[in-house]
Parts: structure tokens; C-alpha cells; sequence
């Protein structure tokens, strides 16, 4: 039996670590006024090293170097060792591109956020004029440069044939020219530079995509959707070896991981661009406001729902609050209520939504009853299903389409639907979509 004295600490104990984590994590918030530099790695030191040297050489402060090493054996940490104001994360294990980019964000603290290959040779100028490119009109959400190989608009042709050539290329092409700015649909995660309340407002990479690939694609989408735009900065050039990383893979391997990612993003997305351009469309025409509600819930997370964190702790989500239920498990709720599942939100998502308190695990039995019942009436929560197959949920009176068959399945939302006429549904204006959840495969996430 604990003598009062020492639980008395205890709970002080407990109670002074709960203000010091709040305290770090307000601290942490306050962004300094400079670039967070991400760059995942994985092998490929010298590679790294050069791409160091050329950013140190042609980049003026302020600015932090953050260098996610994804499992190296080739002695990447311990060369980095000697490089001053370098901050340095290390994996155990490869968590591929997408997981190392998430750590680097994690510990990024810049307004503005610049995420880097491990082969690229950066130039004169080359962030100067990104940054002024971002910050030159509020709806850019993120710049790209130019380069000599990459696919899609950012490859241009390059007349030089050695790095000598490369540079005097560079200084000649990196000087500031609104004109060679140009909108896209697409930017490529090369080098990708981003607002800081634009990471904080869409979320982490989905560490579903294995390795590389796609996950830059399916962060341009989600951007897009919010309303910003994508930029490439042509007045901006960078060398690039050209991914060198997934190159080093097996052949085989390599097909093989482009395809499961491929099938992936389409599952999440379908016919993206089509939908996208048909929403910025729809913003042009009212004003820049493309949904009736004002605000995008939170990685398009829907309402009604079950939730858990990286440390396990489950709540229930709904109005834009979230509910804490009190020392429950998963396996707890399942016995009681069979359909249970919950899906894993950031911890950034989490603390973005307001605080509404602690649920025993009664209520939250509820409420999950509740949002199941197959005759309740359509109102707040309620999933349906018009005729031609496309799924909504109905939010603080708004129908929001759910983008897809997946999502629907994802979030658990596809067993909860009801058909409904089109005419039933047209009652309701159009609200912000449930957009496809993000895949987390860390806990400190």
C-alpha cells in the first residue's frame, strides 16, 4: 500500500510531466522565420555530402538542415557527425520515403518548409527565388524549381555536359523572372517548398505508398483541394542525379513497388484532375468559396466516427471536437459493439481539434448504436446513398460527397449507408468532401 506522501508525488509527478508536454508542444508551434530544409536519405553518403556542400555554399540564412537518415549502413550518421548545424534523425529500419519525410516534419520549426532530395546539387539563388515565388500572391500553397531530369513540367533541356557547365548554366537561368512562374497541376517531391500552415493544414505524407512514388502526387491533390495552388518557379534551377535511391533497387522489385503504388493512389483517388479541375472551376465562380461551409474539416476527416492515436488512446469524433474515452481498448468496444473500428489520426490532427472531454465507455457504445441505427432519419451524421452510387455524409447540415468507395470503407463510414433519392439529398447544399484517410505506419506520428 503507497503511504500518502508518495502519492502525493505521484500525482505531481503526473501532473507536472502533463504541463511540461504541453508547454513543449506550444513552444515547439512558435515557427522560427526561416526554411526548414527536410532531406530523407538512405545510402548513398557521398551523394548527400555533395548535395550538403552545395546547399551550405548557395544558400544564405536563415535556414536548418534536417537530415532524416532511413536506415543507412554505409556510415551516412556517422559522416554527418562532423557537419555543423545539422539536426539528425535516424531510423533503425527503412520506412521509405514518405516515413522519413513525416519524422522531418515532425521536427521542422521553419514558416516555410523545403523538402530536398539526397542527389540534387542546388544553385545560386535557387531558394531566394522559390521564396519569393511562394510569398508573392497567399493562395500559392507550394513552389517547385526547374531541373534536367525529372518527369512531367519541371524537366527542361540543359545545354551542359559536366558540373562546371552545370553552374554557369545556373547563374545565368537562376535570375528573378516572374515570367518563367507557371501553375500546375502537379508538383514533383524532389524539391518541394511549402508554407508551414499548409503542412499543418493537410497533413502528414501517406506512408501507404511503399518506398517512393506517388506520395508527392497524392500530397498535390489534397493541396489543391483546399484551394491552393501549385506553382513552379522557372527561374529557379537545381541539378538533379535523378533518383538515384529507388534506382539502386532490385529491377524487379522496383516494377513492383511502382505498381502497388500506382493502384493505391488510384484506388484513393480515381479520376483525380477531372474532379479537381471541376472544384476549382466551381471556386472561380463563387468567389474563391468552392463548398458552402466555410471550413475544410481537418485532413477531410469526417464526423461520427472513431479515432486512435499513435499511443493507442481511442476517441470519438464529432461537430469538430473530440471525445477522449477513457480507458478503453479496441478489443473493448469490439465486444460490445461488433461493427467497431477505428481509424488512426495524427497527433496533429488531434490536438487541432477542440478538446470536449472524457467519454466512459458507455457513451461511447452510445453514440456508436447511434450513428449505426438503419432506420434513423437523415440529419446530422447520417450516411447515404443516392442511386448512381456515390456516397454522402450529411455535416452541420451540408451533404459532403465522399470521394470514394474506398474512403467510404476506410473511415468506416460504407456499412452505415442508407439509400436516399437524389431529390432527398438535393435538400442539402454541397459541403467540403471526406476525402480518403492517410496512412500511418509510426507511432510517434
Amino acid at each position: 500500500m503507497k503511504r500518502s506522501g508518495q502519492t502525493l508525488f505521484d500525482k505531481g509527478y503526473r501532473a507536472g510531466y502533463e504541463r511540461g508536454k504541453t508547454a513543449g508542444y506550444e513552444d515547439f508551434e512558435q515557427p522560427f522565420d526561416g526554411t526548414s530544409i527536410i532531406i530523407p536519405t538512405f545510402n548513398k553518403k557521398d551523394l548527400l555530402l555533395q548535395c550538403l556542400d552545395s546547399i551550405e555554399a548557395n544558400t544564405p540564412f536563415p535556414y536548418e538542415l534536417i537530415i532524416v537518415d532511413d536506415g543507412s549502413d554505409d556510415g551516412t550518421p556517422e559522416a554527418l557527425r562532423t557537419r555543423r548545424r545539422i539536426r539528425v534523425a535516424v531510423h533503425e529500419r527503412n520506412k521509405g520515403f514518405a516515413g522519413a519525410v513525416n519524422t522531418g516534419l515532425m521536427m521542422a520549426k521553419g514558416k516555410t518548409v523545403l523538402i530536398l532530395n539526397n542527389d540534387v546539387i542546388v544553385t545560386e539563388h535557387w531558394l531566394e527565388n522559390m521564396l519569393t515565388c511562394l510569398h508573392s500572391s497567399p493562395d500559392i500553397g507550394a513552389v517547385g524549381p526547374v531541373t534536367n531530369y525529372i518527369g512531367g513540367e519541371q524537366q527542361i533541356e540543359v545545354p551542359y555536359r559536366d558540373l562546371t557547365g552545370m553552374r554557369e548554366f545556373a547563374a545565368s537561368r537562376n535570375r528573378l523572372d516572374q515570367t518563367k512562374w507557371k501553375e500546375t497541376e502537379r508538383l514533383v517531391g524532389f524539391c518541394l517548398l511549402l508554407r508551414r500552415e499548409v503542412v499543418q493544414k493537410i497533413g502528414f505524407f501517406d506512408e501507404g505508398f511503399r518506398i517512393g512514388n506517388y506520395e508527392d502526387d497524392d500530397w498535390s491533390a489534397r493541396l489543391r483541394l483546399l484551394g491552393w495552388r501549385l506553382v513552379i518557379a522557372g527561374d529557379s534551377f537545381i541539378h538533379h542525379l535523378g533518383s538515384e535511391t529507388i534506382r539502386s533497387l532490385d529491377a524487379r522489385l522496383f516494377e513492383r513497388i511502382e505498381q502497388e503504388n500506382e493502384a493505391y493512389f488510384h484506388l484513393k483517388w480515381g479520376q483525380v484532375h477531372e474532379r479537381l479541375r471541376q472544384i476549382e472551376r466551381k471556386r472561380k465562380e463563387r468567389g474563391g468559396q468552392a463548398f458552402t461551409d466555410q471550413a475544410p474539416r481537418i485532413e477531410g476527416c469526417p464526423v461520427q466516427i472513431l479515432a486512435s492515436s499513435g499511443a493507442g488512446h481511442l476517441y470519438w469524433i464529432d461537430q469538430g471536437m473530440r471525445y477522449r474515452i477513457k480507458n478503453a481498448k479496441m478489443t473493448d468496444l469490439h465486444a460490445l459493439h461488433p461493427s467497431a473500428s477505428a481509424i488512426r489520426l495524427s497527433q496533429q490532427t488531434l490536438r487541432a481539434l477542440p478538446f470536449g472531454g472524457e467519454w466512459e465507455i458507455e457513451e461511447a457504445v452510445r453514440a456508436l448504436s447511434e450513428a449505426w441505427r438503419g432506420d434513423r432519419p437523415i440529419g446530422e451524421g447520417a450516411v447515404v446513398r443516392i442511386p448512381d452510387g456515390r456516397l454522402f455524409q450529411i455535416d452541420q447540415g451540408a451533404a459532403r460527397l465522399i470521394w470514394s468507395e474506398y474512403a467510404a470503407e476506410a473511415w468506416g463510414l460504407k456499412n452505415r449507408a442508407r439509400t436516399v433519392t437524389a431529390e432527398e439529398l438535393a435538400a442539402y447544399p454541397e459541403g467540403w468532401p471526406v476525402l480518403p484517410p492517410i496512412r500511418y505506419n509510426s507511432a510517434e506520428i
